[in-house]
């Protein structure tokens, strides 16, 4: 398998401790910047990928479209495929290896990582998934109106990428150095995706949490109407003890973006933690 088609974005020293960023729906690697900079500046590598239908990386066909889910798991275990790959040349080279990586998602790209995790921990370090989309707990009716509201939304943006771009720049919740990208990011998703109105691989999410065999941070926040997991959903998932769990007050769906402070104080310690 290979992820070589993917777009990527890669900081840091091939041989520090490395991170895989894995967006949500209408993101992208560079619409991930702020963070991107933070942990490099912690002295981690980074490798942001854009999803299949997003940012630079290939547009979904229809036969991958009609597996959407799985097809993102896969594009991800390709990707850490990758990443072992080149530890092990390095290793055969004397040179130092990076070690396995911890997937850091948001919402889709939470549930693609926690999904990989459970098809191959040997790759895989640790897990950071921010606030993940639930498989299960929407019914197809759903999924499908959420994907035209996404579509919706997206068409307005680009017949106005002017007033878009100042909403981003005005918000917020929205770091600077992420307002242009995330802007360019959702104005690139593929429609057919959006179509689907897919978002999570078909796994559903409390039999998956309840299954990881890796060290797993689950993070939330607490603001009415924005979080997918909240408070219950860290309760279900604390059966599992290899999972910890932080709730970010006040955070939105996108825990970092809402809440950065509550955010990297929660996940700098584990990370240090877990990849030393």
């Amino acid at each position: 398998m290979s992820c070589s088609a993917l777009a990527r974005v890669i900081a840091g020293a091939p041989d520090a401790p490395t991170l895989v960023l894995l967006h949500g729906i209408t993101g992208s690697a560079v619409s991930q910047a702020d963070a991107i900079s933070h942990w490099t500046g912690l002295g981690y590598r980074v490798v942001a990928l854009d999803a299949r239908g997003h940012g630079l990386s290939p547009r979904w066909d229809p036969g991958r479209l009609e597996r959407a889910g799985e097809v993102l798991v896969e594009d991800a275990l390709a990707a850490v495929e990758d990443l072992d790959t080149e530890a092990r040349g390095r290793a055969a080279l004397g040179l130092s290896p990076s070690g396995p990586p911890v997937l850091v998602g948001h919402s889709m790209g939470a549930a693609t990582a926690m999904v990989a995790a459970l098809r191959r921990p040997d790759l895989v370090a640790g897990l950071v998934l921010a606030d993940p989309a639930r498989f299960g707990t929407r019914s197809h009716d759903e999924l499908l109106a959420r994907g035209a509201a996404r579509a919706r939304a997206l068409a307005a943006e680009v017949a106005d990428p002017a007033a878009a771009v100042t909403r981003a720049l005005t918000d917020p919740e929205v770091p600077r150095a992420e307002a242009v990208a995330g802007v360019w990011a959702a104005q690139r998703v593929d429609p057919g995706l959006l179509a689907t109105g897919v978002v999570a691989p078909e796994v559903p999410w409390e039999e998956a949490m309840r299954a990881l065999e890796v060290p797993t941070l689950l993070l939330t926040g607490d603001r009415p109407g924005a979080a997918r997991v909240g408070p219950e959903g860290l309760a279900l998932a604390r059966v599992n003890p290899r999972v910890d769990t932080a709730l970010v007050p006040g955070a939105a769906h996108d825990v970092r973006r809402s809440r950065p402070e509550g955010f990297y104080a929660a996940v700098d310690p584990w990370l240090d933690r877990v990849l030393g």
